[in-house]
């Protein structure tokens, strides 16, 4: 899966359905390699969320923490979690991706399960996530693989399996009750509003005051504060955004390098051209020939 599949909303939120109302679970197997620049862009969602890594290593970024997980490995993502992934040195990385609504361990709102075993777990000022190995890293893996084969009471042993890894990350304190900083929610906050604001006006021209003034803080923090929540300066996000942008145009549809370039904000076809070889390896006429299958 590349970053053209996941449908985001400008507030990054992703927009797909996880599963249905009456079995709100939804089984991802992805595909990335590093050659094609495939990799799950930055995004949150409001189910909780298991991964696997089946192959190769990725490098997931979950607010302000970097760390790469290896092939066997698991991790846990709570919901409204900013998170991304990418493969790591190595070419071809697959990953699991299991998306849970929460009320389905807690059964429904009100009950003793969710008021005292889910929701203090899982509110936006809670632990970010937790890096799973051994027993409940395997534990992703069986339930991905009851999802596959879909047997006969599969429902019932997917719940049953969630609710095992569930009280054992409870059990091994894994999870806390303990609130994040309150300075710390703001942050992740104000970071929001920035990218979205990057997301809604990429195509014109920014500069950084405006973009300072939107989350009412000074150039300097303003700059400080990305750099700490997504690992790189707002005009070096701003232009891969927009090189994104330009593969999903290359990609998806007919226009010509120079509409593309003007639309995602390009001043001229010949730096976008160059930028654009830099970060892929490849000028967008041999990218768009190669990769993009019609």
């Amino acid at each position: 899966m590349v970053l053209t599949h996941i449908k985001i909303a400008k507030d990054l939120q992703e927009l797909t359905s996880h599963g249905t109302k009456a079995f709100p679970v939804a089984l991802y197997e992805t595909t990335m390699r590093l050659e094609s620049l495939d990799f799950l862009p930055l995004h949150w969602h409001k189910e909780i969320q298991f991964v696997y890594v089946k192959e190769g290593r990725i490098e997931y970024r979950v607010g302000g923490d970097v760390f790469i997980l290896n092939e066997g490995d698991g991790l846990f993502i709570n919901a409204l979690g900013l998170h991304e992934a990418k493969p790591y040195e190595i070419n071809l990385a697959r990953i699991y991706c299991l998306n849970v609504d929460p009320m389905l361990l807690g059964g429904h709102e009100g009950s003793v399960f969710t008021e005292k075993y889910v929701k203090p777990y899982i509110t936006s000022n809670r632990l970010p996530y937790v890096r799973l190995s051994g027993y409940l890293a395997q534990k992703v893996k069986e339930i991905a693989g009851i999802l596959q084969m879909q047997n006969d009471f599969y429902e019932l042993k997917v719940w049953r399996e969630l609710v095992a890894i569930w009280e054992a990350m409870l059990t091994q304190s894994m999870l806390t009750v303990e609130m994040l900083e309150p300075t710390k929610i703001v942050q992740h906050e104000r970071v929001k509003e920035m990218l979205d604001y990057l997301h809604v006006n990429y195509a014109e021209k920014i500069i950084l005051e405006q973009l300072a003034a939107h989350v009412y803080l000074s150039r300097e923090e303003c700059s400080r504060l990305f750099k700490k929540m997504v690992g790189m300066s707002p005009f070096s996000y701003l232009l891969q955004y927009r090189l994104r942008k330009s593969l999903q145009l290359l990609r998806d549809s007919e226009q010509s390098i120079t509409s593309i370039a003007s639309t995602t904000g390009f001043s001229t076809v010949s730096y976008f051209i160059e930028k654009f070889k830099d970060y892929t390896g490849f000028s967008p006429y041999v990218y768009r020939k190669r990769f993009c299958r019609r």
